[in-house]
């Protein structure tokens, strides 16, 4: 197989970049913006957490807060992480799949690279990762997905 010329190698890197993020243009940190693909109310970050576990848990359906960050250690010296990176704000177990939910302000946000990372992952091994912006994207997104299931010969 003949080497690939640098440029070659960007062209490459340059289509894997659309593929992975659907074609939006990644701002200068790599992250890419997030907007709701139905109308929510636009409600901050915290409150979409909050319903969207709320919905599970009035539906009987399996779903945990996940918590990620990073806190200075006693000495304050170092760093100790928790969580897993990238991972999504919930997560949840739908009709025996494995389900991450990022969720975001009902007016849109950013996806971080760590995050567009995961979403590839948990994709990959068959699992949903979903990007909402208010608990009425969550009921469509899942709905979709059933659909979608349905009509898999």
């Amino acid at each position: 197989m003949p080497r690939m010329t640098k440029n070659q190698l960007r062209q490459l890197a340059k289509i894997a970049e659309a593929k992975r993020t659907g074609g939006k243009q990644p701002r200068k940190n790599g992250s890419i913006g997030t907007k709701p693909t139905i109308p929510c109310q636009d409600l901050p970050e915290s409150k979409v957490v909050e319903q969207c576990l709320k919905w599970f848990k009035s539906r009987g359906i399996l779903a945990d807060r996940l918590n990620v960050g990073a806190m200075p250690s006693r000495d304050g010296r170092r760093f100790s992480r928790y969580g897993i990176k990238g991972a999504g704000d919930i997560i949840a177990c739908y009709e025996g799949k494995h389900v991450e939910i990022e969720a975001k302000a009902g007016k849109g946000g950013s996806l971080s690279i760590d995050q567009q990372i995961r979403q590839e992952q948990v994709e990959q091994a068959g699992g949903l990762y979903l990007i909402v912006h208010g608990v009425e994207e969550l009921e469509y997104l899942l709905q979709k997905d059933i659909i979608k299931k349905e009509f898999v010969i």
